[in-house]
């Protein structure tokens, strides 16, 4: 996580501070910012974290975070993978945010020992034991299926924007 900043210092006076430090997205991760919606449609703010965490784990992503305020979903993804995610289809409300000039976006990350709210909290820590960046056309394609929204026929993200 300490390589998404230019102040490994800085970001841990912010975690221990805050339990949230706000690293750059592009250099190590991107993230695909989904609604808790394309999960299932009931949940909300109020959704249990276990819940959405057993959710989470069954789609087999790698490591997730979560703000149950907006409710978002946070999926860590390789960098870069914004400059072919799509911007106009797909599930409503699921963007892929980068550090691809001339947008570089800074996200709130929580602590790794921060899993349950109040606050950002992981449903899948990057330690899990597990892959820690999705599969980009995986990942689509699953939310795309959870949301009940099928993709168009290579509709799904990729450098060529094409899978077969």
């Amino acid at each position: 996580m300490l390589g998404a900043t230019a102040s490994k210092l800085h970001a841990g006076t912010e975690w221990t501070s805050y339990g949230v430090a706000v690293l750059t997205a592009g250099l190590v991760w991107d993230v695909v910012r989904a609604p808790y919606t394309v999960l299932d449609r009931r949940f909300d703010r109020d959704t249990d974290p276990e819940e959405l965490r057993r959710e989470v784990k069954a789609l087999e992503v790698g490591a997730v975070f979560c703000d149950p305020y907006r409710p978002v979903l946070y999926f860590l993804v390789p960098p870069g993978t914004d400059r072919y995610w799509p911007q106009e289809v797909g599930p409503a409300g699921v963007g892929c945010l980068g550090g691809t000039l001339p947008y570089v976006h800074h996200v709130g990350v929580p602590r790794l020992d921060l899993i349950s709210p109040p606050g950002l909290f992981w449903a899948v820590p990057p330690d899990y034991g597990g892959r820690v960046l999705a599969d980009p056309k995986h990942l689509y394609r699953v939310l795309h299926e959870r949301s009940s929204e099928p993709p168009k026929q290579g509709e799904a993200p990729g450098p060529s924007q094409v899978i077969a």
